[in-house]
């Protein structure tokens, strides 16, 4: 499995496409630690708004995309920590 397939599955891209491949092979190329850009993207798909086609309601995935970003986030115990690491 590439990581672009690996991203896209992390991501749940299957279900919900949102990105083009070409600009999550730049995203992929810019960071070293897949998970947490599965958390970036995660959240920018929570933003996602519920779609209307006539009298169909397709809600909004946000629920989902923010639980996916909560399993990727590095601090899985809730303590704050400082971002300069001391």
């Amino acid at each position: 499995m590439t990581e672009l397939e690996k991203l896209k599955q992390l991501i749940d891209e299957e279900n919900y496409p949102y990105f083009d491949d070409k600009y999550l092979e730049e995203r992929l190329g810019e960071t070293d630690d897949i998970y947490q850009l599965a958390q970036e993207l995660c959240l920018i798909k929570a933003g996602i708004e519920e779609i209307k086609l006539g009298d169909i309601i397709i809600p909004s995935p946000k629920n989902h995309f923010l639980l996916l970003a909560k399993k990727y986030r590095k601090n899985q115990n809730r303590v704050a920590v400082r971002a300069d690491e001391y």
